[in-house]
């Protein structure tokens, strides 16, 4: 049987602008590492085409025990009370494996 540990994913949706914030929320609030992929679609700001530089998104993916996961929330709720546009999920996951997940990103 395979060992599966309990963790929260969050993912975020946004503008590529946003991403060396969100790498600084992960790490700031002990995330073990996070994935960033290039993204476009359509939403309720209408539509995203990855095209051009202005018109880039990403989506963030990241992680964490359940513990660490209020206060990544709390500054990302920030973000958005100043403005910023995104979408962000949680998700219930299991990971394979639970040392990667509770060790913080290293320094880089």
């Amino acid at each position: 049987m395979h060992r599966l540990f309990p963790q929260k994913m969050l993912t975020v949706i946004t503008t590529d602008a946003l991403e060396s914030r969100l790498v600084d929320i992960g790490r700031n609030r002990g995330a073990s590492g996070y994935t960033i992929v290039k993204a476009h679609g359509a939403g309720s700001s209408g539509e995203v085409s990855g095209e051009l530089d202005v018109d880039t998104s990403i989506k963030f993916h990241v992680f964490v025990p359940q513990g660490r996961m209020s206060a990544m929330l709390d500054d990302l709720e920030t973000l958005i009370n100043e403005g910023e546009h995104l979408t962000v999920f949680v998700s219930d996951v299991a990971v394979l494996g639970s040392e990667k997940s509770e060790q913080a990103l290293a320094e880089s």
